[in-house]
């Protein structure tokens, strides 16, 4: 009889012990900085747990490492890193998600000068007027991986590598305000308009970059609106050789249908008037130009 009491006894404690509300979250630790948040079947149970929100992040994180991987490494020293050349030979586009990116202007002001041909030099970035002084902020969150005072044509400038895959780059800044390595956030401040460099006033050079190609930042950005255009960018392996390229053969037959002519090595007003069959008075009065004039390849010549 005592045996039996005994036992009783035992089994009203154990199930005490071990006794748990239907409303009581339990929670897993999968890792030593997240949780796996698991909720048992109730009326008010949420669509959504936090396992499939850290699914998504995963996801999010597999695509920028990719980014980083076809980057191979994180240069402080050079200005660009061309790699597009060996990430085209074994893909054909590369995709890039905005889609929960936060964007910032670097400045709001008016737009200066386009990416293209500008007078007889290629023209990779998009000039915002601007005030010595104003403050420039980063467009995405990101690394800064070059910052340098004194860089040829560009003068004070800081490019950032971003988690999305772009590149970019502020130019002729008259002050640097963060350092290489350093972790920036979207509209972070980062430094200050100026004039430096080869430039004929103030104002910002910004480029968009991937793997070291150019992009027209007006395909990605509304400048009007200061938002993105779309939530995703394909860059194409024809986009690298010949949309964004200023100097590739689908660009010189574009201008060439608009009347232009690109000046080569060892032409002279002489010889492009013969070869367009243009008059040399014609050419010196639309270009403004004297018989004296040099002019260097590259050079856009109206006809």
């Amino acid at each position: 009889m005592k045996n039996i009491l005994h036992i009783l006894i035992f089994n009203l404690l154990i199930s005490a012990a071990f006794s748990q509300s239907a409303d009581e979250e339990i929670f897993f630790p999968a890792d030593t900085s997240k949780k796996i948040h698991l909720q048992k079947n109730t009326d008010d149970a949420p669509s959504t747990t936090f396992l499939e929100q850290d699914n998504n992040e995963e996801e999010d994180l597999e695509s920028q490492n990719e980014i980083s991987t076809l980057y191979g490494d994180f240069d402080n020293h050079v200005v660009h890193q061309y790699k597009y050349k060996e990430v085209f030979q074994i893909r054909d586009s590369l995709i890039i998600s905005l889609e929960k990116e936060k964007f910032v202007l670097p400045f709001n002001g008016k737009i200066n000068s386009h990416y293209g041909w500008r007078r007889y030099r290629p023209h990779y970035g998009t000039d915002i007027d601007l005030n010595k002084g104003d403050s420039i902020k980063s467009t995405f969150d990101g690394i800064v991986r070059y910052a340098n005072k004194k860089v040829k044509g560009y003068g004070q400038v800081i490019i950032i590598r971003h988690f999305n895959g772009f590149e970019t780059v502020y130019a002729h800044l008259s002050k640097i305000l963060i350092s290489p390595n350093d972790t920036i956030k979207a509209g972070d401040l980062i430094g200050l308009g100026g004039n430096s460099g080869r430039s004929t006033g103030p104002h910002l050079h910004f480029e968009i970059r991937c793997l070291g190609v150019p992009i027209n930042s007006e395909d990605i950005i509304d400048y009007e609106n200061q938002c993105l255009k779309n939530n995703t960018f394909i860059l194409t392996k024809k986009d690298a050789e010949e949309t964004y390229n200023l100097r590739s053969k689908k660009y010189y037959h574009i201008v060439k249908s608009k009347r232009i002519y690109i000046v080569k090595q060892g032409d002279t007003l002489s010889k492009i008037a013969k070869k367009t069959g243009i008059p040399l008075s014609v050419l010196l009065k639309k270009n403004k130009l004297k018989k004296t004039s040099i002019i260097k390849p590259g050079r856009k010549i109206y006809l």
